[in-house]
């Protein structure tokens, strides 16, 4: 797919960088309002756990990010900010995470939940034990959403670039 002149760099600074940096801060944020004040969170309980926590994340980064970013990038479109892409050029997979935008949130959830809880869990398998300091899991669950937001934050706004109408 090619991309017209001026996407990618407003993919890279619009759709990753700054949704980086937000993602990290809201995570920080979130993060200190639920695990604050404890020195430690327990890897595996169930109500309030790091690994319940980040597999969590999984689904309601990319959900959340779509509800968010989709009316934003769509306006960017209609006010020639950003181009507008051919929705039969897009690749099939993402052709399929079109629809309204709400289905659409969910398609991109469950997505990331299949395909992001897994190397979670095993993460939290192989590299924690039965606690983890509270300071490092924010700063570990602050990273993941940062990071996991720079594939799927670009990913939800060429969708809606191609779909740039109202649902």
């Amino acid at each position: 797919m090619k991309l017209p002149e001026g996407t990618f760099r407003y993919l890279l600074i619009g759709q990753a960088v700054i949704p980086f940096f937000i993602n990290v801060a809201v995570n920080v944020i979130l993060g200190a309002i639920a695990f604050g004040g404890r020195d430690s969170v327990t890897t595996w309980a169930l109500d309030k756990g790091a690994a319940g926590d980040s597999i969590g994340t999984c689904f309601f980064l990319p959900f959340i990010t779509c509800l968010i970013a989709t009316p934003l990038v769509r306006r960017n479109v209609s006010d020639g900010v950003a181009a507008s892409l051919q929705f039969s050029a897009l690749p099939m997979t993402l052709r399929a995470m079109s629809g309204p935008t709400l289905l659409r949130a969910f398609k991109f959830g469950i997505v990331g939940l299949l395909l992001m809880a897994g190397p979670v869990y095993l993460a939290y398998c192989l590299l924690a034990g039965e606690e983890i300091g509270t300071i490092r899991f924010i700063t570990i669950k602050a990273l993941f959403a940062g990071i996991f937001g720079v594939f799927v934050t670009p990913l939800i706004a060429i969708v809606a670039m191609a779909d740039a109408g109202p649902d």
